[in-house]
């Protein structure tokens, strides 16, 4: 770096974002709500068109729809995987039908399958319509540097001119080579598996639904994922005596189905292809004073259950509000909200990578001794593990990472007087409500989750339900003694049937006050 390519000495901003997927796109957004200054930056020249992720779970889904438009355009444009049909040497031994295990306390029946690239173009658009920043494209850091004040980090762009930029924090959310955790001295411990993998998007054509389908065999692994329209990814673990330094062809992929899938197939017009070696590994810190690390940056795994872009995003949404907090002079105890990043996401990311590594080592392995076992257990093992309705349940939850919980954080609490089975720290159940104008389907349908929108804290003032359940008047009552003198509180009163004043929302399903959230929680205290 020289003086004579420096432009600019003076940009300042509350947060820099490093990286513009999934979990910076978020990121932004978050602190779009909450009315934070930042500035967002991505090293590539534009947005890639490929599928890459293709999942969100029903846990992201609740909390994008904290944004407008974003969840009717992406399910507009994506397909609910509700099935899952597992197959052992082309002969299927199990299929689980999420219908049959339906979760009350969410309004998303299952996994979201929807290309990145849409994901991405949909959250883009979001952010650009909020108005406080767009991503800066071929814009890189090139060095980071952090004192007791601020984050100076040096871009360059596309052209080679270098602008330094002090911000208040960074965070990074540029994936596995990180230059925010480099610079941070934050380790990244972990390793790659053995096995070469192979991808394509093609079109297919076959006897079985357009839903997922998982087949092992003595030959590896084969994962075929409806992407709509007839178009499927096609992942598949690539044999050793193939040279992995080759870009893949479509016959391939076509030796790879001829020894996993029973009966015929037809795979042409591939949009997609490619290689690639798969990583399991997480940081140490997610936070170095100034500095946080996110998504791929903070901790990277198997594809198993589609876990990856999904804990970013959240990683995301948990950041936001504290930062945002903290810059608005708000918190009590800076440091330990800021702290409590770490000690809430670091804990899911330990349990996901051990989760998806125990899955995905038995699923795909190379290990002669373990694929013998496999092979011969699996048929026997995976009808009886799913086969148990609770069982299922416990793993399904696990995957749509609706179980996710913060308990023992520092930063949450309860009243003394509070008698209840839910915690602080415990998720807030999720549900469909139909908003003041009373007109399903007429846009007065939101959920609850929907409601925690902009900057402050959110008050949930529940009826009750049946013949105990208190009015209107009586709610006003409460809200007047609980938040009275207090500022930047936003209450919502859930009704369980609509009353003649047509106010407050209504749960009409009723799940919500069957399994009621807490009572009063902040934009993004339970994430």
């Amino acid at each position: 770096m020289g003086p004579n390519n420096i432009t600019n000495t003076n940009t300042d901003t509350d947060v820099l974002i490093i990286g513009a997927g999934p979990t910076g796109l978020t990121l932004a957004l978050e602190l779009s709500l909450q009315h934070i200054p930042f500035r967002i930056i991505d090293s590539s020249p534009s947005r890639s068109p490929y599928s890459r992720a293709f999942a969100l779970h029903a846990r992201s889904l609740e909390l994008l729809s904290r944004h407008p438009n974003i969840i009717p355009e992406l399910i507009s444009r994506g397909t609910f995987n509700l099935s899952v049909k597992l197959f052992s040497n082309k002969t299927p031994i199990f299929e689980i039908h999420l219908k049959d295990t339906p979760f009350a306390d969410t309004a998303f029946p299952g996994p979201l399958f929807v290309s990145q690239a849409i994901t991405e173009e949909v959250l883009d658009r979001v952010l650009e319509g909020y108005g406080r920043g767009v991503v800066e494209w071929g814009v890189k850091a090139v060095e980071v540097s952090q004192d007791a004040s601020g984050v100076s980090v040096t871009l360059q762009n596309a052209d080679g001119n270098e602008e330094i930029v002090r911000a208040k924090y960074i965070v990074g959310c540029d994936g596995a080579h990180s230059i925010v955790r480099k610079s941070a001295g934050l380790s990244f411990e972990g390793g790659a598996y053995p096995q070469d993998f192979i991808l394509a998007d093609v079109r297919l054509k076959w006897e079985y639904k357009a839903n997922l389908h998982i087949f092992v065999g003595h030959y590896g692994l084969l994962a075929a994922l409806p992407l709509g329209e007839g178009v499927f990814r096609l992942v598949c673990s690539r044999p050793f005596e193939r040279d992995s330094e080759k870009e893949p062809t479509l016959e391939d992929f076509r030796d790879a189905i001829k020894q996993h899938v029973p009966g015929e197939v037809e795979i042409s017009d591939p949009v997609w292809m490619t290689r690639f070696r798969l990583h399991h590994r997480i940081a140490s810190n997610y936070r170095a004073g100034r500095c946080f690390i996110a998504g791929d940056a903070a901790h990277i795994h198997s594809p198993a259950g589609g876990q990856g872009m999904n804990t970013g995003i959240q990683d995301s949404v948990n950041l936001g509000w504290k930062l945002a907090s903290v810059l608005r002079g708000e918190s009590s105890d800076p440091e330990l909200l800021l702290d409590s990043y770490h000690l809430e996401r670091h804990k899911v990311g330990v349990a996901i990578l051990h989760g998806t590594d125990r899955v995905f080592e038995i699923m795909a392995t190379t290990n002669p001794v373990v694929l013998f076992l496999r092979d011969r257990l699996v048929p026997w093992v995976m009808p009886w593990i799913l086969g148990d309705r609770e069982r299922r349940r416990v793993r399904i939850r696990f995957i749509s990472q609706l179980g996710i919980r913060y308990r023992n954080s520092p930063v949450v609490g309860n009243s003394r007087s509070w008698e209840g089975k839910l915690r602080g720290g415990n998720r807030a159940a999720d549900g469909k409500l139909v908003g003041p104008d009373l007109s399903p389907g007429g846009g007065g349908e939101t959920t609850l989750i929907g409601l925690l929108k902009g900057p402050g804290y959110h008050l949930f003032l529940f009826s009750g339900a049946g013949q105990n359940a208190i009015g209107m008047e009586e709610l006003g009552n409460v809200e007047k003694a609980l938040v009275d003198g207090y500022e930047r509180i936003t209450v919502h009163r859930i009704l369980d049937r609509v009353e003649k004043s047509r106010k407050g929302f209504v749960d009409l399903d009723g799940n919500l006050h069957i399994a009621p959230p807490l009572k009063g929680v902040n934009t993004g205290a339970q994430y």
